[in-house]
């Protein structure tokens, strides 16, 4: 076989692949959903809200707030205790009083 002639029966070959093709048929009522689409006025808000009303959006929220809970709430015990460690004594507390009352009372 030439070189022509093998190329001329592949294209034989792929124009004959089209002999059993058919149409293509949409769904039904395909104009009708494009229609009510294009005419549906969708606000940026509409929008936001059905991607916020999915199960799995709510879910992350929730495991989102769950762990900032519990990452306030370790970092605050932590806290505690170290203030805790931290105890004054009594002296300090009176002597700040006693200064006080002796700017106030300087006379008899």
């Amino acid at each position: 076989m030439n070189k022509n002639e093998k190329i001329e029966k592949l294209i034989e070959q792929s124009l004959n692949s089209f002999d059993n093709t058919a149409r293509a048929t949409p769904k039904p009522y395909l104009l009708t959903r494009l229609n009510t689409r294009l005419q549906s006025n969708n606000s940026g808000w509409d929008t936001a809200l059905r991607f916020l009303s999915k199960p799995i959006v709510a879910a992350v929220c929730i495991c989102l707030v769950v762990t900032v809970n519990a990452v306030v709430l370790v970092n605050n015990i932590n806290v505690n205790k170290s203030t805790a460690d931290e105890q004054y004594s009594d002296e300090e507390y009176n002597t700040s009083v006693a200064v006080l009352n002796e700017l106030e009372n300087i006379e008899p």
